[in-house]
């Protein structure tokens, strides 16, 4: 046996000491480690553990003070084949689905970070600087997910597809319980009661990322819209066509021989006065078809509400929409549309399979109780220009209703190309109505029920007007007429005046210093944009100069303000955020909402709310929700049991990105 020299007995003791030192050392890594899971302490450990305990970074926050405001309570797959060689060249240069989630760049409007306090002016005209202590601390304390057990929907009836499911409108039990379709009773809204829906809409198979406007108006993803009935059907007149992975838009249609510009040119042609963008800035497209109508008037500063039924033409709204065009289902059956009394500057029908003279001509008087007061409607239809008995019999019995509710024919003009157009005006007065000989719809009176458009049956009698004459009526030329208040709204009044003021300025900071530098979005990738409560439509106005379209919704249990947002020559709609909207799945890039998930969970629930928020928005876009922290901790987790990545900025926003994640099928940036 060897016996230790002295040597060794000496180092005995400092090797067990070193061993100590390292161990301690180590315990104490470890509990740091594990203390403090930040992205940058979580970089030591192996990659797997780093990559599912970290976080993405919240952005910076600028030190601004915000008062809430007062007002109302797929990725890129590999490149498609076909003939579009440039179509195809611009997408490979688009970036990955991931990073546009993301916000990975396109904010417009964004300044220097100087990293000082500010202060924004609420509408109410105070300041709260606690916003901007607060904001520096960060506090963004992350509520754990809501337990909620999420399914798809399925089983909804037969012919529904469950990847185009509006609730409202595909309520098949409620629809075959109708004891008439001779009005288009089926195509009006019928809403599940009890229970309200709760599932998630499911992605078309090889859904990608939408197609970027400019170029999404000409063309779209097949994929994303994968129904080929209408290529065939109107194969003829040049409204789509398909070509290798994308549905093409050439700009045609029925009543478009020429193309719809030509069709456009043709119009302010015949009737100078229509002065498209300026004198004319909101209309409203009554069977629009694919809205290329709509879609080629934004080139002229016009904004239109192109409407048409579900399934008329198969998924013509959808595509509409995913051309990234302002539309929306509905139909003029029995009840009222959902927009104000004199509204729309021009009504406009191509060739609209619509019998304005049925039922005692209530179609048509709808079409006066929603056009302004020396507003025009514009026809382009069979019986203007053919001399078949049935044309002609359509014909006498429109002269013969229009002349009875005092329109004025302005302009018919010859054929041309096989097609004519004629003009009417609505009166500015009353006078003509009092001077009628022949019988016809009596004016409005009180007696005749609620002026409010919501779920109300269709006029039997004429929407008189208080006007004199068309400048009193007639709103400033565009874009002047953005930042006017009209004194002809309801409820007007100087307290209104200084409302509409202070609404306005405080959106256009608002949207400048907060949205466009610290929310999380990428704005170049953002196309539509809903406001669900739009107020006095200053969140629109603040985003005039960006090129994307705003939907203007004013709940129906808050102040009357939509007939403001037309006169502002903004678009937008009534609507119960307890029921599902008019709209297809996948629709919108951006909702936002300010100031209503308090009153509107005192009706329904939350989770419901959440479902039709899921349903609407695009796979890798944006909801954002202004609100008090209550309410934000209220949706926030929410949201986060929908797989949604979350982020709460200045402690008043509430930002999240709507994953590709549905049940079954594992959260996804990419779909």
């Amino acid at each position: 046996m060897a016996i230790p020299s002295s040597s060794d007995r000496s180092r005995r003791p400092f090797l067990l000491s070193l061993s100590l030192f390292l161990f301690i050392s180590a315990a104490l890594v470890l509990l740091f480690l594990f203390l403090d899971p930040s992205p940058g302490s979580l970089a030591f450990l192996p990659s797997r553990l780093s990559a599912s305990a970290s976080a993405p970074p919240l952005p910076s926050p600028r030190q601004q003070s915000l008062t809430p405001t007062a007002t109302r309570g797929s990725p890129p797959d590999s490149q498609p084949a076909g003939p579009l060689a440039t179509a195809e060249a611009d997408e490979a240069s688009q970036p990955p689905a991931e990073a546009e989630a993301r916000g990975g760049g396109g904010v417009p409007g964004a300044g220097d970070d100087s990293g000082g306090a500010r202060s924004v002016e609420a509408p109410d005209g105070k300041t709260d600087t606690s916003v901007a202590a607060a904001a520096g601390t960060g506090g963004d304390v992350e509520e754990p997910p809501l337990r909620v057990r999420w399914e798809t929907c399925s089983r909804l009836g037969r012919g529904v597809s469950s990847t185009d499911y509006i609730p409202c409108l595909d309520n098949v039990r409620a629809i075959k319980a109708l004891r008439s379709r001779r009005h288009m009773e089926h195509r009006e809204r019928h809403c599940p009661v009890a229970p309200r829906p709760r599932c998630l809409v499911p992605l078309p198979f090889g859904y990608r990322t939408p197609v970027p406007w400019p170029r999404s108006r000409d063309m779209i993803w097949y994929n994303n819209v994968p129904h080929p009935k209408l290529v065939e059907y109107k194969k003829d007149q040049n409204w789509v066509t398909r070509s290798g992975d994308y549905l093409v838009f050439p700009g045609g249609g029925t009543q478009f021989k020429d193309g719809v510009g030509r069709y456009i040119e043709f119009i302010e042609q015949i009737m100078s006065a229509i002065q498209w963008g300026m004198h004319t800035r909101t209309v409203l497209d009554v069977g629009c078809g694919v809205a290329s109508f709509g879609g080629y008037l934004l080139d002229r500063n016009v904004i239109t509400m192109s409407f048409a039924p579900k399934d008329e033409h198969e998924a013509q709204i959808q595509f509409a929409l995913e051309r990234g065009i302002p539309a929306f289902l509905a139909v003029i059956g029995t009840q009222k549309l959902p927009f104000p009394d004199n509204a729309f500057d021009v009504v406009h029908c191509a060739r609209c399979r619509v019998h304005w003279y049925a039922d005692g001509g209530k179609p048509l008087l709808e079409l006066n109780r929603v056009l302004r007061p020396g507003g025009y409607f514009i026809w382009s239809a069979t019986p203007v220009y053919r001399q078949e008995k049935r044309d002609q019999d359509d014909w006498n019995a429109m002269v013969t209703l229009t002349k009875s509710i005092c329109w004025r024919t302005v302009v018919k003009s010859h054929v041309v190309n096989g097609i004519a157009v004629v003009i009417y005006q609505k009166p500015t007065s009353n006078s003509c109505y009092a001077e009628r000989k022949a019988s016809g719809a009596p004016l409005c009176s009180k007696t005749d029920g609620s002026r409010f458009p919501w779920y109300a049956p269709l006029d039997s009698c004429i929407l008189a007007t208080d006007v004199s004459s068309s400048d009193e009526s007639w709103p400033v030329p565009w874009p002047e007429r953005l930042n006017v208040r009209y004194a002809s709204v309801p409820g007007d009044s100087a307290s209104n005046k200084e409302a509409f003021d202070a609404d306005t300025k405080y959106w256009k900071q608002i949207v400048s210093e907060v949205y466009f530098s610290d929310f999380p979005l990428n704005w170049s990738s953002i196309r539509n944009i809903m406001d669900m409560n739009a107020g006095f439509g200053g969140f629109a106005a603040a985003l005039i100069d960006q090129p994307l379209w705003v939907m203007n919704v004013v709940p129906i249990d808050q102040p009357d303000t939509l007939p403001i947002i037309f006169n502002r020559g903004l678009i937008g709609a009534y609507h119960d955020w307890c029921e599902s909207f008019n709209t297809y799945p996948r629709t919108y890039d951006l909702l936002h909402m300010t100031n209503l998930i308090g009153g509107l969970t005192n009706r329904c629930d939350i989770i419901e709310v959440a479902a039709e928020i899921d349903r609407i928005l695009r796979p890798g876009r944006w909801f954002a929700l202004k609100d008090t922290i209550e309410m934000i901790k209220k949706m926030r987790p929410v949201l986060k049991s929908l797989h949604y990545e979350t982020v709460v900025v200045k402690q008043q926003f509430l930002v999240a990105t709507k994953s590709f994640w549905r049940p079954g099928k594992p959260a996804s940036r990419s779909g």
